[in-house]
């Protein structure tokens, strides 16, 4: 419990001293990239996630608003908040609390808020690395219906490489800690443009799992990812299917981002 702050000081401490994206994923649908935001721009995204934790238990199901913006601090360091606006199904409430709002769950409310801080470590090498620092905050009724009694905090370490026309395979490696539960995860993207335009949709593919239980924890996430009628709009979708805690797992993910 006492590791967490510790490994993301380091990180930040880290990237602070070399010359030189959790949820707005600036490239990819889940997964962080080395891309930033550039020195004064903004980012405005908004995520929309319908999530099926277990296939055989529709009072698992939630789904989840996430409004967000990030701002480019330096062409290398970028700042990200966003918040969690979520409805869930029964199953997801404290046994306390549960009476009170059977059969269908809680009206949805706000989650959680959440900030992370990105550093671009290097820029134009075959190899090109970034790191993030992350906490997320559950808010009063989280703690009460959803029993989040603890800080969310994450240290995430970005590896990414770009080749033929705006092609990249991007590698992720992660340490998570919420309260006396903790575990290191890893992830493996990548896109390439599918049509005439090396600019224009490109699909891809994201795999995410866990060094423990890695049987349990493997899910696949094929996207579509292209501008919606400007470059500085960009419209993410994809399907994620697989194993989350052993349970045969789903989610459908959409995604607008604005940049200004």
């Amino acid at each position: 419990m006492r590791r967490a702050p510790v490994i993301v000081c380091l990180v930040l401490v880290l990237s602070l001293s070399v010359d030189a994206s959790a949820h707005h994923a600036m490239e990819y649908i889940e997964i962080e990239s080395v891309t930033t935001s550039r020195r004064g721009d903004f980012v405005f995204h908004l995520h929309y996630d319908y999530y099926v934790d277990d296939e055989t238990n529709p009072n698992l199901d939630h789904w989840e608003l996430t409004p967000g913006l990030t701002y480019g601090i330096t062409n290398r360091l970028m700042f990200d908040v966003h918040t969690h606006f979520a409805k869930f199904g029964i199953d997801h409430v404290v046994d306390e609390e549960r009476p009170e709002y059977e059969p269908l769950g809680p009206s949805p409310f706000m989650e959680a808020v959440a900030t992370a801080l990105q550093w671009r470590l290097t820029e134009g090498w075959v190899v090109d690395f970034a790191v993030v620092g992350a906490f997320e905050v559950p808010l009063s009724r989280s703690k009460k219906l959803l029993g989040s009694e603890d800080n969310v905090y994450e240290a995430n370490l970005i590896a990414a490489s770009d080749f033929g026309e705006h092609s990249n395979v991007t590698l992720n490696l992660w340490y998570e800690t919420e309260g006396d539960e903790d575990g290191t995860f890893w992830a493996l993207a990548a896109k390439t443009p599918i049509g005439g335009d090396p600019n224009g949709i490109a699909a891809g593919l994201e795999i995410l799992g866990s060094f423990e239980e890695t049987s349990d924890n493997l899910t696949f996430l094929p996207g579509i990812y292209g501008p919606l009628g400007a470059q500085n709009i960009i419209f993410k979708t994809g399907l994620e299917f697989g194993k989350v805690d052993g349970a045969n797992a789903m989610r459908a993910s959409l995604t607008l981002m604005y940049k200004f």
